[in-house]
């Protein structure tokens, strides 16, 4: 037998189990809603796990250290990087967690791969697409999509952690550690390095499950990624990871920059700006890392979403050197005041070709913004 220290495997584990990740219904159904106007996967709701549960597994696991089991000349004769590379259709229920050391952020979604495409399901989203591509954002309620979202999962960076990718890559080198049994089934670890890199991938192939990675996790200077699978099906119908057929897209409008737009901020022009405009004559302007939404013809100003205004791929429009940018309707209907807004701090002053407005800051530097073109 060989002993390996994963302390840090253990604590990430127990810090996963006390986000309260919850587990899903095994099913490979579409998603419906319930009576309650609910969001489930197949025919019973999303549960979350209770504390003593919790509580109890994060204790087991703690007191586990990972024992590798040498490999058998089977194994051995295996290429570790073909194994990561040959991954097999699946749906399964993903708990993923980052440490940062001093704390550290999760989530859990339904996750299913088939061939190249996919589908990420949690209780506030559904999306499906092609691995790499823009990805569809799907309304069961609405029965619509909106297919203007950035793509997902094309890369071993991705999150999720797309092993595969990371196959995909020349400089890895892959090198199998041993075996080890999680969850009922006899893991090969895979450890995977890039090269001149400093962080290292380790990979737990299930062999009674056509090899598929149940355990990835990503050790870096600064913190330390940790996803696993669980119920857990090799059977994935197509639709899982189509658009249903009865779906419409979303309805969208297209903006177009002003090249010519000058935004002058506390007397001072600036060139880390943006400005586009909608058909209704809306105005989205970018400037110091805030985005406002003009509307000229109510004179008045809010602070909008910064990612209002996508590209056809899906990126967040100022972050690119594109033209052109679109949005869902919903900004047509103009944004109530907050409590703490005074009328003051959302009038514009509207001239033919310039509007002047307060900006985020003007009540600690009295920052105006104009915008000429």
């Amino acid at each position: 037998m060989v002993r390996v220290s994963v302390s840090i495997f253990t604590s990430i584990v127990l810090m996963l189990a006390l986000t309260g990740a919850w587990s899903y219904a095994q099913s490979t159904d579409l998603a419906t809603i319930n009576k309650q106007g609910k969001f489930v996967w197949g025919p019973v709701a999303f549960k979350y796990k209770s504390m003593e549960e919790i509580v109890a597994r994060a204790d087991q696991e703690a007191k586990d250290e990972e024992v590798l089991t040498p490999l058998t000349k089977e194994e051995r004769a295996l290429n570790p990087r073909d194994v990561i590379l040959n991954q097999p259709d699946f749906v399964a229920d993903l708990n993923f967690f980052v440490g940062e050391g001093f704390g550290g952020f999760g989530f859990a979604e339904r996750l299913a791969r088939k061939g190249n495409r996919y589908r990420e399901e949690s209780q506030f989203w559904i999306f499906v697409g092609e691995l790499g591509k823009p990805s569809a954002r799907l309304f069961p309620q609405a029965k619509t999509y909106d297919d203007f979202e950035r793509a997902r999962g094309g890369t071993a960076d991705s999150t999720p952690i797309n092993p595969r990718a990371l196959a995909l890559e020349k400089e890895v080198t892959f090198t199998a550690l041993g075996t080890i049994l999680i969850d009922g089934h006899n893991c090969l670890k895979i450890e995977a390095t890039r090269k001149e890199k400093p962080e290292k991938f380790y990979f737990y192939a299930a062999r009674d499950l056509k090899n598929l990675v149940i355990v990835a996790q990503l050790i870096e200077p600064r913190r330390t990624i940790l996803q696993r699978l669980g119920n857990i099906s090799l059977d994935v119908p197509d639709t899982l990871v189509q658009i249903p057929p009865d779906y419409k897209p979303i309805e969208h409008d297209r903006w177009t920059k002003l090249e010519e737009a000058k935004v002058i901020y506390q007397g001072r022009e600036t060139k880390d700006a943006s400005v586009f405009r909608a058909p209704g004559g809306q105005l989205f302007i970018r400037v110091n890392d805030w985005t406002y939404l003009v509307r000229p013809n109510e004179a008045t100003v809010e602070t909008a979403f910064q990612g209002l205004l996508v590209t056809r791929l899906g990126e967040y429009v100022w972050q690119t050197k594109e033209s052109e940018a679109f949005s869902q309707t919903s900004y047509r209907k103009p944004k109530p005041p907050s409590e703490w807004e005074k009328e003051e701090d959302r009038r514009v002053i509207v001239k033919p070709n310039s509007v002047t407005f307060r900006s985020t800051y003007y009540k600690k530097d009295k920052a105006m913004i104009e915008v000429h073109w």
